[in-house]
């Protein structure tokens, strides 16, 4: 039986690639990327062993959000395997229209959040 060839970053579409990218950045470079990446719908799921998603001092969490809103990139924490997070991320084109097709910019996710938060 043949061994199976690792999905690349060549093997990633250009929305794909931007995804990669912000989990690269994440970690302060593919080098630090320990987990597996891939393809998961139009996006990547990073299974990802990763331990410092904090709002603050270890602020991986706060810089992933932040980044997310700026490249206008869906992120989304789901379940994994025993010692992993998974990250899944896609990459959105618009700033307004449908849901699912839109992402907010951190300014305008931040008003929507004050007036709920306020209603």
């Amino acid at each position: 039986m043949g061994k199976v060839a690792e999905w690349t970053r060549k093997d990633m579409s250009p929305d794909q690639q931007e995804c990669f990218d912000l989990f690269a950045d994440l970690v302060h470079g593919e080098h630090h990327m320990h987990g597996k990446v891939r393809e998961h719908g139009k996006g990547l799921l990073w299974n990802a062993r990763i331990h410092n998603l904090a709002t603050y001092d270890f602020d991986g969490l706060t810089r992933l959000v932040i980044m997310a809103h700026e490249r206008c990139i869906r992120v989304e924490i789901v379940t994994s395997g025993p010692g992993l997070i998974g990250i899944t991320a896609f990459k959105r084109h618009k700033r307004e229209g449908e849901m699912w097709a839109r992402h907010p910019t951190l300014a305008d996710a931040i008003k929507s959040l004050a007036k709920a938060t306020h209603a």
